[in-house]
This record gives structure tokens, sequence and C-alpha cells, in this order.
């Protein structure tokens, strides 16, 4: 029964893995074999600014928008489970949830119409009689933009799973809290989080192995003013395979960016083993 999903797995995860390595030891050509050209294309790769700049730019933008998007949910969570009102509910958390729907494409042109210099941003603030901004051609504006945005779009899926946690939750332990005479922040505090805690552990390990995959959001929202700020590694390695045609160097700094996940994903797993172990 298993046989269909290692096949799948093999043709369309496993086979462009190993001919991706292979072709990152070789020098591609339009016309012709490819020759092999050893480790020139890492070297290139590691000793080119623009490629760490990337890097950086990435493990910013990605930790970032991880730390804000779990932050955003757990208050959004919180403050679900105050109302009492059971239509009003549900109706707040399909519309955090509706960002979540949408392509980069659509949630992309919103913000760059938000915040464009004749956009409604702008708008409201010359009506309040105060000079416009100037935030999509900012430097200093952009990382900050592109992490406010991941977060709102990304947000309501976290908020449905722990909702979820929260659902599962034994109602007797909030009355017997109540019974005791623990006030609402201290039954959040010694009911609702502690629950909420494994879960929130498996979020970051799970949105710390794609904090180096945002193409989307930086093809669509990005411009000459702010490239070198917002540049992220799978768009460097998309202008440099896909624009230049430098397959060689697109694969290498692929396979970095594949070793640079495995490293971080094992580093949160080892923290996340012993933060659980200081639970017992």
């Amino acid at each position: 029964m298993i046989l269909p999903v290692l096949l799948y797995f093999a043709v369309f995860s496993f086979y462009p893995l190993i001919l991706g390595f292979i072709q990152s030891f070789q020098e591609s050509r339009l016309i012709g074999q490819a020759e092999f050209a050893g480790l020139s294309n890492y070297q290139a790769v590691l000793q080119d600014a623009t490629f760490r700049q990337s890097v950086q730019n990435s493990l910013i933008i990605g930790f970032g928008g991880l730390v804000l998007t779990l932050s955003l949910a757990v208050l959004l969570v919180l403050g679900l489970t105050e109302i009492r009102l059971k239509c009003f509910k549900q109706s707040l958390q399909t519309l955090t949830f509706l960002p979540f729907l949408f392509s980069w494409t659509v949630i992309g042109s919103l913000w760059i119409y938000m915040l464009s210099a004749n956009g409604l941003l702008n708008d409201l603030i010359k009506l309040a009689g105060a000079r416009p901004l100037v935030i999509l051609s900012n430097m200093k504006a952009a990382q900050p933009v592109f992490i406010l945005s991941a977060a709102w779009k990304n947000a309501g899926y976290n908020v449905v799973i722990l909702m979820a946690v929260v659902s599962g939750i034994d109602p007797g332990l909030y009355e017997a809290a109540l019974m005791d005479g623990a006030s609402r922040a201290r039954q959040i505090q010694h009911i609702t989080l502690p629950a909420l805690r494994p879960t929130l552990l498996m979020l970051v390990l799970l949105g710390v192995t794609g904090i180096l995959r945002n193409f989307d959001q930086a093809y669509v929202m990005q411009n000459a003013a702010i490239l070198p700020r917002i540049r992220t590694v799978l768009l460097y390695i998309f202008t440099v395979g896909i624009s230049q045609f430098k397959i060689g160097l697109a694969t290498a700094a692929a396979t970095v960016v594949l070793l640079i996940t495995l490293g971080l994903t094992l580093l949160t797993s080892l923290l996340i083993s012993r933060i659980k172990k200081s639970w017992l």
C-alpha cells in the first residue's frame, strides 16, 4: 500500500534532488554536454557577496516572520477564546484565516496598493493633514514590511491549529481554577498557555524548515530600490538559474541552502528536546 507513495517521492522529490546535486558539480551549456566543474560552482557561490546577503535577508525575514506569526496567532487565540457569542467568534476566526487562502500574487498586490505613494495608507495620512510616507522604496522599512505582511497572511493558519488545541482542554480545569479563586489571567497563564506549548514547539519546528523558502513574496513585492534588502536566497537562485541560465551555480546554491536548512532543523530539534526535558 505504501509503494505508490514511495514511487511518488522517488520520482518527484528524490530524483530531482539527486539530479540537482550532480548538476552542482557541472558547468551547463546551451549547446553540447555539460562539463565537470568540480567545486568551482560552490566556491563561486560562497564567495559571492550577493548570495551571502540573500541568505542573511532570508534568515532575518524568515525568523522575524515566524516569531511575529506565532505571537500574533497566540494573541488572536486568547482573544477568540474570550468571545462568548458563537456566530461572532466563528466570523472573526474565518476573517483571520482568509488571507492564508490567497496567493502571494493577491496578498502582495494588496499590500503594494495599501503602502504605495498613492495608496490607501497615504490617502488616510493626507486626510489627517500629515505628509505622506515613502514606504515601498524605503530600504529601512523593506524587511519590517515583509515580516509584517508574512505574519498577516500566515497567522490565521496557526490560529486554526491552536484553536483546535484550546477546544480540547478539559473545561473542568477552568471550573476548578474558578472555584479556587483564580482570575481569568491566571487561568490563561496556568491552563491555556501550558496546553499550547507542545503545539507551539511543533509549529516552530515546521516554521524553521521553511525559513529559507521565501520566494513568492519576494518575487511579487520586489522593486529595484529595496532589492538588496529583500532579495531572498530563492530569488537569488531563480535569477541566477533561470534569468542568467547558470544552472551549475544555481544548483550549488540550492544545495548550500538545503544544508543550511538541515542544520537549522537539527539545531531546533535539539533545542526543543531540551525544552521538553526541562518540563519533566
